[in-house]
């Protein structure tokens, strides 16, 4: 299985070289902003967690992985352990450049450096977590071009319902827009801030049990969609 894992990454190998050169690069120009920062380091680190699945139907990999006498849920595991071990090192990544200059210059050093801690980095894992756990069954129900549209499609459907909700909820409560008061949000990120801080390690902690929790489940349902799959 391990052998997959690394003929996934062999068989990505120019992608992920030009994303680490390139993500890398950008991510030391854009250590000065604490907010870009972290969604570049999530983007970056989304990149080499799903490269390999992203060029699969263009390198057409899974006709040569399916005539390698493995059974296909070995398959499906050995992407999974792919998809997080590049999550894993994007991350990785991003906190050493952020700690590199952060050294280098001391005036960042309360910009990347503070956000990405321990703990931020615990929930861009759990996000990435829960990304896979959406697109990985799709991936193999569908393929890689129509599960990655499917994901696309899943994930702005998602965006549009929880903008939808959180502005009917703000109503409600008769809260003001972020947009059109941003002191008042201050005050209550504040606010929140100071009621999660003492909770802090049991919400990661159930953040990192329900994120592998939908990992895992997400792994039964692909493993499934794909042994019943005609390729």
């Amino acid at each position: 299985m391990f052998s997959l894992v690394w003929k996934d990454v062999a068989a990505a190998g120019r992608l992920l070289w030009i994303v680490l050169a390139v993500g890398a690069a950008q991510l030391a120009g854009m250590a000065f902003l604490p907010s870009t920062y972290v969604l570049g380091v999530l983007i970056f680190s989304a990149l080499l967690a799903f490269g390999s699945l992203a060029i699969e139907e263009y390198q057409r990999t899974e006709l040569l992985w399916i005539s390698v006498p493995v059974s296909r849920a070995q398959i499906v595991t050995a992407r999974y352990l792919t998809t997080i071990l590049g999550a894993v090192v994007g991350l990785a990544i991003g906190w050493a450049i952020a700690n590199w200059v952060a050294r280098l210059a001391p005036a960042a050093a309360e910009g990347p450096a503070a956000l990405l801690s321990l703990e931020a980095h615990v929930v861009l894992l759990a996000v990435l977590t829960l990304a896979a756990a959406v697109h990985l069954p799709l991936h193999f129900r569908l393929g890689a071009g129509r599960g990655l549209m499917s994901f696309v499609a899943i994930s702005l459907a998602g965006l549009i319902v929880v903008s939808l909700a959180t502005r009917l909820i703000l109503s409600a409560k008769g809260l003001p827009s972020p947009t059109t008061d941003p002191a008042a949000w201050r005050e209550l990120a504040v606010g929140w801030i100071q009621w999660a801080e003492p909770r802090l390690a049991l919400l990661l902690t159930l953040l990192v049990a329900f994120s592998a929790a939908m990992l895992a489940i997400s792994l039964v349902l692909s493993t499934r969609a794909y042994e019943t799959r005609d390729i």
